[in-house]
């Protein structure tokens, strides 16, 4: 009998239905995966709660679900929910009663981090497969029926994403009544998606590149899952495409069905589709486009093989990348920026055996360091506040709203306030996640401190644990008097967390 201790299984409800995924977290290879439509987006769309038979129907299947989980001997398993479903009117609703009638706790992902989680299946299997795209720019597009999701690498670095409530389920339940009145009912569909993408090109940041490419259509359907004679291995080039658009754009149910392949159910749906991705063809200049059914799941498997040890794959550089768009956006300087974070990170690597957190928290302190001063953008007083309210309003790929919140509260102390004099909102933390805020606030404070005045007096430091004091060296042969006198200030914070009194020890710099 196969050894399962390895097996790890991760399901997911969506606006589609419902999956399953068994893995073996040591090869990757899928011992199992289940699939069970539903009509979710159906409600969804529409605003209206999920009808109860539905909710019931997902119990049913996740019963199922977990009975195959038993028969392989599972013990490691998750349940997700879409981004999309945890929009739903009754979505607490849906989460409690899976519960209540399984036993089974649902986490909900957000867009930022399906994206991430998708990214990562396309870059594992292409890796494993050896697949390298014609042009050195290639882009990864998620479509599920009411999200569409932009991601740009050149060769393997990632540039930047970004996403648009844009889907086919969502472009046919907003046009319904529109394409009924409207005599040319693909003119009125592509001027829809033509005004939802139209800022497109201007919003991009610097660092993405403008040139021919590669797309690859991630979950797209139901282009995905048509019958292409011109395909070979999944693949299409721009010209196949437009003969299929030119084929397709006005043919009859029965042509779809026979030709194609098309089911009764998804041919509503494939215009809206098929013009969308023609002009996410032309926005992106892609030569060839690629069909990859890697999913969520596969991600989710990834990350979790990652956790246990059995690959060393690690995709934080997305997240990473993504903060500093996000901070040449809003115009933070990046000097002061990049000097802040290398300390708060030296600090947080030697202060771990007090701290004892993890390679995850700190990416979060990272992160948190990059966009600390974000909300100077919109006023320089009282920024933090600002730089809060950013954070936790803006998708970041590869964070949950959890972290950010996090994050968000990590900006809001590092500067004049910190969590105990300002409880009412500290408070809205649980007690772990309150300790977890303070500890990297308190880190990013001293961090903070030792460039205040943006002069990058001090380019170095070393750091010592003497206690009950945190010895801090820096090598400067400036005056620091300002730098003193706003550690004194910012340390206090650090001692209340930690026990430990940062103490400032300057050391000249010789010339070499």
């Amino acid at each position: 009998m196969a050894n399962t201790t390895h097996y790890f299984g991760t399901m997911i409800i969506s606006v589609q239905g419902l999956e399953l995924l068994i893995v073996d977290l040591k090869t990757l290879k899928t011992i199992e995966r289940v699939h069970k439509e539903l009509p979710v987006g159906d409600d969804l769309y529409r605003h209206q709660p999920i009808r109860f038979e539905l909710v019931d129907q997902m119990t049913t299947a996740l019963r199922g679900f977990s009975q195959l989980l038993n028969d392989y001997q599972v013990t490691d398993f998750q349940l997700w929910g879409s981004e999309a479903l945890s929009k739903a009117i009754n979505a607490d609703f849906i989460a409690d009663q899976i519960f209540l009638k399984t036993g089974i706790k649902l986490n909900w992902l957000s867009i930022s981090e399906e994206t991430y989680y998708r990214n990562q299946a396309v870059l594992v299997d292409q890796h494993q497969k050896k697949l390298q795209p014609k042009q050195g720019l290639k882009y990864l597009v998620g479509i599920n029926s009411g999200n569409t999701t932009i991601t740009e690498f050149n060769q393997q670095s990632f540039l930047y994403s970004t996403y648009y409530s844009l889907g086919p389920v969502r472009i046919a339940e907003d046009l319904q009544s529109l394409r009924q009145s409207a005599p040319n009912s693909v003119e009125v569909l592509s001027d829809y998606i033509d005004s939802k993408l139209s800022d497109y090109k201007r919003l991009l940041p610097k660092e993405a590149i403008d040139g021919p490419s590669d797309l690859i259509l991630l979950s797209s359907m139901p282009l995905s899952q048509m019958t292409f004679k011109e395909a070979h291995h999944h693949t299409l080039t721009a010209e196949q495409f437009e003969t299929i658009f030119d084929q397709v754009i006005d043919a009859s149910d029965q042509f779809l069905t026979e030709q194609y392949g098309v089911t009764e159910a998804d041919i509503p749906l494939l215009l809206p589709e098929i013009l969308l991705i023609r002009k996410l063809i032309h926005l992106t200049q892609a030569t060839t486009l690629h069909f990859s059914h890697n999913t969520v799941l596969d991600g989710l498997a990834i990350n979790q093989a990652v956790r246990e040890g059995y690959s060393k794959s690690d995709f934080s550089a997305q997240t990473i990348t993504a903060a500093t768009n996000m901070a040449d956006h809003y115009r933070v300087e990046p000097v002061h920026c990049q000097l802040v974070t290398k300390f708060a990170l030296h600090l947080f690597d030697q202060l771990k055996p007090v701290h004892q957190l993890t390679s995850r928290d700190r990416l979060l302190l990272q992160v948190a360091t990059i966009l600390h001063d974000v909300g100077a953008y919109i006023d320089a007083h009282e920024h933090y506040l600002h730089s809060d309210y950013i954070i936790r309003h803006t998708s970041i790929i590869g964070l949950s709203v959890h972290e950010r919140q996090i994050i968000a509260a990590i900006a809001r102390y590092h500067s004049a306030t910190t969590p105990s004099e300002d409880l009412s909102h500290f408070q809205q933390l649980d007690t772990s996640e309150r300790l977890l805020v303070a500890k990297l606030a308190a880190i990013l404070r001293l961090a903070d401190a030792l460039d205040d005045d943006r002069q990058q007096k001090i380019g170095q430091i070393s750091v010592s644990i003497k206690s009950p004091e945190l010895i801090i060296t820096v090598y400067s042969n400036e005056n620091l008097s300002f730098e003193n006198w706003e550690f004194a200030y910012k340390s206090q914070f650090f001692e209340e967390t930690f026990g430990l009194k940062p103490r400032l020890k300057q050391r000249s710099v010789t010339a070499k």
